[in-house]
């Protein structure tokens, strides 16, 4: 049951674009954040392009406001995604949910589940990649660049590698840890950059996929959250899945020569000899 002080579900301010997917009695939610959107706001007071139309405190990591009422609400970011990924995001409506939920993610208890479309075939249909990531540390008031080695494993397995369009995979990624830009920097590493990811991709190839099918956006997708977890003496499974964005499927949909802007599809003789860059 819901304490007095949590936020109703229906008070919560979300931002153009944000959905409501799941939520308990527990005061666990689940939300759908749509690419480009922040997780909260990064400056004090812009709260224009993040979950909710709310101020943000940094240090209690909660989205705080007053309703129509006058009352006082907050909302416990529990997970982050980067702003160019989209899909399954959870809030807490209180503090207790919150922490948790936040040390099943700590001790790596929480599946999620992500797809991406990346440039390349992987070389096994599925398999574990576990690598070494170089993180920056701060050392007193020095911030030290790569100053620090950290682990970090994911699965993959190929779900869809499309013939006769670009050279693309779309992939299922199942991180095992929970490492900054994790699925990125290991796509990379592993020779399969996300399409449309601008600091770890291709960006000639990306620049390529924008020009011809007009989707200019990071193809990695947040799609599915379970948690099973403990809290006031029951246990209980969440469960939060996001359905994979249009997008994705167009661009492994396109094909050189063919307008998908018309009811028919028709080759276009300035595409029909186009070959795509490998």
């Amino acid at each position: 049951m819901l304490d007095p002080e949590d936020t109703p579900i229906d008070q919560l301010p979300l931002n153009a674009g944000v959905h409501l997917l799941a939520h308990n009695e527990d005061g666990l939610v689940a939300l759908e954040k749509p690419f480009g959107a922040l997780s909260h706001p990064n400056v004090s007071g812009d709260n224009r392009r993040s979950l909710l139309v709310a101020d943000y405190d940094y240090e209690e990591e909660c989205y705080h406001w007053t309703d129509d009422a006058g009352l006082s609400r907050r909302a416990w970011l529990i997970n982050r995604l980067d702003s160019p990924t989209s899909g399954v995001i959870l809030l807490g409506l209180n503090l207790g949910i919150s922490q948790a939920i936040k040390k099943e993610f700590a001790t790596h208890h929480v599946t999620k589940i992500y797809y991406a479309l990346v440039r390349g075939t992987p070389k096994t249909p599925a398999g574990a990649w576990a690598d070494n990531l170089m993180k920056d540390v701060r050392r007193g008031n020095r911030l030290v660049k790569q100053g620090q080695v950290i682990s970090a494993k994911t699965r993959h397995q190929t779900v869809n590698s499309p013939t006769g369009g670009f050279p693309i995979t779309l992939i299922k990624l199942l991180p095992v840890t929970g490492r900054t830009h994790q699925l990125r920097v290991q796509c990379k590493m592993h020779g399969l950059p996300i399409v449309g990811d601008r600091t770890y991709g291709n960006f000639s190839f990306n620049k390529e996929v924008a020009m011809r099918t007009k989707k200019k956006r990071m193809m990695l997708h947040s799609s599915e959250t379970i948690v099973n977890y403990s809290f006031r003496g029951k246990v209980r499974q969440f469960k939060a899945t996001s359905e994979l964005p249009e997008d994705f499927q167009s661009v492994l949909d396109y094909r050189p020569g063919l307008d998908r802007t018309q009811s028919k599809q028709t080759r276009s003789p300035l595409l029909a000899g186009r070959r795509f860059k490998s």
